[in-house]
């Protein structure tokens, strides 16, 4: 799969190209459905199938707050889309003035013009250019007058639920992990370096592997029943999302919050190596407890619960 950095960089002509245009946040079975066809009609015609996408989020650029909970990171969605036989990816960074960009304007200038597009597939809630105005009925009427095959994908549904990013990213923020998953046709998960912590869950006869949070959107804090992947193997284990209230009871003076997992039946010096945790389900919330005692017996009955769901 071939990673175009903005569509100026586009420095040679596509064949027969097909295109797709959104976020694809999650690449949850909506988006899969829509880059099915896509690939599909550019087999059909010799030609190649390209996803365009914003880097950062348009949300994350034109909200207030600057941020926006993100399904995967931008460098996961690439490696999903990769995965899902993409030819090219063209990332536009999206700006403020980019924003401003008028409807047909964008029809013209990107998909027309620079992209050469012979056909266009977009999902049911589509809209595009300044203000979001551009809505499917006028991208029919610029598709029409420039001879572009459009095609609307309808909603995808899963045991009668719209699948959409915003409906996996409401179970997440609800710890419905088990509920997500399948809407993501994957497991929600988070990937980074192992580093070094405290060395309490060690000194609790529960050793942990300590990832920082990255750029997306943070799970409810609490224990859940989770699958590890390191070098292509999967060990079962128990992730606690957290603040370790019961060694930092004073809100003011806690950590940010960090994922802590401990791996099941297996002892592996995981330091500097990049972990996967891939979230199954929800055991509890996290809290504070009376004594360490009390804790490590909670961490025991989490164990199990976590061995008997996981097996």
């Amino acid at each position: 799969m071939q990673i175009i950095k903005g569509i100026s960089q586009l420095s040679h002509n596509l064949q027969h190209p097909v295109v797709t245009i959104g976020n694809f946040d999650g690449v949850h079975l909506g988006h899969r459905e829509i880059i099915a066809l896509v690939k599909a009609k550019a087999l059909a015609r010799g030609g190649t199938s390209v996803v365009y996408t914003f880097r950062p989020h348009p949300q994350a650029t034109l909200s207030s707050a600057g941020t926006i909970p993100l399904l995967n990171t931008y460098d996961e969605k690439l490696e999903i889309l990769e995965k899902l036989g993409v030819d090219i990816v063209i990332e536009e960074p999206f700006t403020r003035e980019f924003s401003t960009v008028e409807p047909e304007q964008f029809f013209n200038d990107m998909i027309l013009h620079r992209l050469s597009a012979e056909a266009i597939v977009v999902g049911y809630d589509f809209s595009f250019g300044k203000e979001r105005k551009g809505h499917l009925p006028a991208l029919q009427g610029f598709c029409d007058s420039a001879g572009v095959e459009m095609t609307v994908v309808p909603p995808y549904r899963l045991e009668g639920e719209i699948v959409s990013s915003t409906h996996v990213r409401q179970h997440l923020l609800a710890a419905e992990v088990d509920l997500a998953e399948p809407l993501l046709a994957q497991p929600f998960f988070y990937r980074g370096i192992v580093v070094r912590g405290e060395g309490r869950g060690r000194q609790l006869g529960f050793p942990t592997a300590n990832l920082k949070l990255d750029n997306k959107l943070t799970l409810p804090l609490g224990v859940y029943a989770s699958l590890a992947l390191l070098d292509g193997k999967l060990y079962p284990s128990v992730t606690n999302i957290g603040v370790r209230p019961t060694f930092y009871p004073d809100p003011e003076h806690r950590l940010p919050a960090l994922v802590e997992t401990h791996l099941l039946d297996v002892t592996l010096n995981l330091y500097g190596n990049t972990l996967e945790i891939q979230f199954k389900k929800h055991l509890r919330p996290e809290q504070r407890f009376a004594s360490v005692e009390t804790l490590k017996t909670q961490i025991a009955t989490d164990i199990m619960k976590a061995r008997e769901l996981l097996t």
